[in-house]
């Protein structure tokens, strides 16, 4: 297999035709492509808003590390409970 990526990609079509059906075939086809015109639109939305600039992974840091910001910690979930005694 994959030898000839016509005959996989017809071998393909063919599986997904048998599994859906020629009447739900045009509407998956639909969504699938409305899908990925959400997801381009996502894409460009992020990159507008860093500055039009390219996102690459690994730019923010120089050696491939990721930060992660780490919460601190409530004072109130330290603070020693009362207990009543009866």
């Amino acid at each position: 297999m994959f030898a000839s990526p016509w005959k996989d990609t017809l071998i393909i079509l063919v599986i997904v035709l048998l599994f859906v059906g020629p009447k739900r075939l045009p509407a998956l086809s639909r969504s699938i492509g409305e899908s990925i015109k959400e997801f381009k639109g996502g894409i460009a939305e992020i990159t507008e808003s860093h500055g039009g600039s390219e996102l690459k992974p690994g730019a923010a840091a120089g050696s491939g590390a990721v930060s992660v910001p780490v919460a601190e910690e409530s004072h109130a979930a330290s603070a020693p409970t009362e207990q009543t005694g009866a």
